[in-house]
């Protein structure tokens, strides 16, 4: 029995910080942004989304370091990201293990 190519309904998305760059793939934006912060533990204030252009308008990039109301009002409210993070620890980590650095 042959099986048929499985269609990914993966996203491709492109962020980074300072210098360097990394692609990941998500199935949505949501597990996509969870993994660029937890990718930058230390630092998600200051990650960048290059790429698809419509999640340029997400961004919760912050020089003063605070980014965590900004990441609650993407996910969809109070204490929304934390949340999410619990409740899509599967996903996320699969997304996580597929990143990428491009530079």
């Amino acid at each position: 029995m042959s099986m048929g190519k499985i269609e990914s309904k993966l996203m491709p998305y492109e962020y980074g910080a300072m210098s360097s760059k990394f692609r990941l793939h998500a199935e949505n934006k949501l597990t996509a942004y969870a993994t660029m912060v937890l990718h930058y533990q230390n630092s998600p204030h200051l990650v960048a989304i290059y790429s698809p252009q419509e999640s340029k308008e997400d961004s919760w990039m912050s020089f003063d370091g605070k980014c965590a109301d900004r990441l609650d009002e993407i996910f969809g409210g109070k204490d929304s990201f934390d949340n999410y993070l619990k409740n899509n620890v599967k996903e996320i980590r699969e997304c996580y293990k597929g990143i990428k650095r491009l530079v």
